[in-house]
């Protein structure tokens, strides 16, 4: 069994380094190819309304709606008494991926070893006329199979949230405190076949073609990339209306401060070695392993504003330029040849965001009937990563989103919301032809209300099926990732 103790050595030295190679200024970190964990998770932020979730996402022109306070702090102004609210949410996620791989000009049997396929294939008889080593079946020295499944259920905090309206003569102001779960930090990602160099990317091109007296030794290994954690946000909001203009504007400001669980991991499969018109395959020992933890810190500020009419209502929603940090610590360890060694280091990095809004329009045709429609975009690619070893980066890709929501109120007490919201992750996926566009899919979403003496009770469900492939020049991989979330709150309200 042939050992590679150096690379593997080299690849622990690099990893305690933190990566000292620079980055290019404008450069996106495909996921197919795995990498350090920096940032993911960030901008998967909530929304803590299960109203306005069922009503497609749409915020502008909401009223009473405490759960808004951070997302839209106008949706608070019309409350008519001190009011109090939880919720929270459950999440049920189902990720998997599958692999494909075409046959490879001069190896063949390549894609079957990486779809481990070859123990259907018997050893050739080497007493046969001309039987040389090039005829001999590469098989993989372990059971890992190409495709990966994984499922989670789990229960969140949505929000806990307090409300006063102030008079203050002729005007009246609403003011509000509490915590919000800000951001969910949740990531997952898998590829149990990654060859470095990538032997079978079109993107960077591909590496020429070995000879028998200049072979290409590539390692073949597994890579796993998790992080399981949360932000939370503490702050208050205020809102005031100006009655002459109909037009109500507020603004609030959170307070974040959260923490995950980090963990990467490389497990050594062998080593391929590529000559002219055959290859062979290594067995080769060894892992790599990072755990710790990341807590991030930050302030975010909210403005927006609705101005008001009998059939209609249009507004806007503003976030000022924020700034992440991210302190973190790493455990590192590893087992090269029963060599196993051991390493800790702290660093911190920083994460900053540009600014970004939404405009939305709230029709009221009929008199229970409620038709919302929002435009929001994120311009994520001027977002800036700074960290201590790789300088300034823009991991993130930009995207803008279009929610819809309808609300029917069917008596005094009960109302029913529908809606359909588009969402988008911040990469693109490897071998794209779109090279600035990045995953995006729809979330549908239903629910209901219900109000009954000062109570409002609102639940929301959401489905959400994003899918997408990665591509290299002779393989595919197949990645679905199926949510289906169940939210609710409650509030009271003190009328006055």
């Amino acid at each position: 069994m042939k050992q590679y103790v150096h690379t593997w050595m080299l690849n622990a030295l690099i990893v305690i380094a933190l990566t000292t190679i620079p980055f290019s200024a404008r450069q996106t970190i495909a996921q197919g190819f795995g990498g350090r964990l920096t940032v993911e998770g960030l901008h998967q932020l909530n929304n803590h309304s299960a109203a306005a979730r069922a009503f497609g996402g749409v915020t502008i022109g909401a009223e009473s709606e405490l759960g808004l306070m951070f997302v839209n702090p106008t949706a608070m102004q019309s409350l008519n008494g001190p009011a109090a609210s939880i919720g929270g949410f459950r999440r049920y996620r189902d990720m998997r991926q599958e692999q494909q791989f075409a046959p490879v000009r001069y190896y063949p049997n390549l894609s079957l070893l990486l779809e481990g396929l070859t123990d259907d294939i018997p050893d050739p008889d080497p007493d046969l006329v001309g039987f040389t080593p090039a005829d001999s079946v590469q098989r993989p020295f372990d059971d890992i199979v190409p495709h990966w499944s994984r499922s989670k259920t789990a229960n969140f905090p949505l929000h806990a949230l307090l409300a006063v309206p102030i008079s203050l003569g002729d005007v009246t102001i609403t003011a509000g405190v509490g915590a919000v779960q800000y951001a969910n930090l949740h990531h997952f990602h898998q590829n149990n076949n990654v060859l470095d160099p990538a032997v079978l990317s079109q993107r960077p091109l591909p590496v020429p073609r070995p000879t028998d007296d200049n072979p290409v030794t590539v390692d073949w290994y597994q890579s796993i990339r998790s992080r399981e954690g949360s932000i939370q946000g503490y702050g208050a909001a205020f809102a005031g209306e100006i009655e002459r203009y109909n037009l109500t504007i507020g603004i609030s400001g959170l307070l974040l401060k959260g923490s995950s669980d980090d963990f990467e991991q490389q497990v050594q499969r062998g080593e391929l070695i590529f000559y002219a018109n055959e290859f062979r395959a290594d067995s080769s020992q060894g892992h790599l392993t990072m755990s710790g933890t990341s807590e991030f810190t930050g302030m975010e500020f909210t403005l927006g504003s609705v101005l008001n009419g009998r059939f209609a209502s249009v507004g806007f929603v503003l976030k000022p330029p924020m700034k992440f940090t991210r302190t973190y610590q790493i455990e590192v360890a590893g087992d090269t040849s029963g060599t196993p060694f051991a390493s800790t280091f702290n660093d911190e990095d920083r994460f900053q965001l540009p600014w970004r809004g939404s405009v939305g329009l709230l029709l009221k045709p009929r008199e229970k009937l409620k038709i919302g429609l929002e435009y929001e975009l994120r311009p994520y690619a001027s977002a800036t990563f700074t960290s201590s070893t790789q300088g300034e980066t823009s991991p993130w890709e930009s995207s803008s989103l279009f929610r819809i929501g309808t609300e029917y109120q069917i008596s005094s007490w009960l109302v029913l919301r529908g809606g359909i919201r588009g969402e988008a992750d911040v990469f693109i996926p490897e071998g794209s032809p779109i090279t600035d566009e990045p995953v995006s899919y729809s979330v549908y979403s239903a629910g209901f209300g219900v109000n009954f003496y000062g109570f409002r009770w609102n639940i929301a469900y959401e489905n959400a099926h994003m899918k997408y492939n990665e591509i290299w020049g002779s393989a595919l991989s197949r990645n679905w990732d199926r949510r289906h979330v169940m939210v609710t709150d409650i509030s009271f309200t003190i009328p006055i």
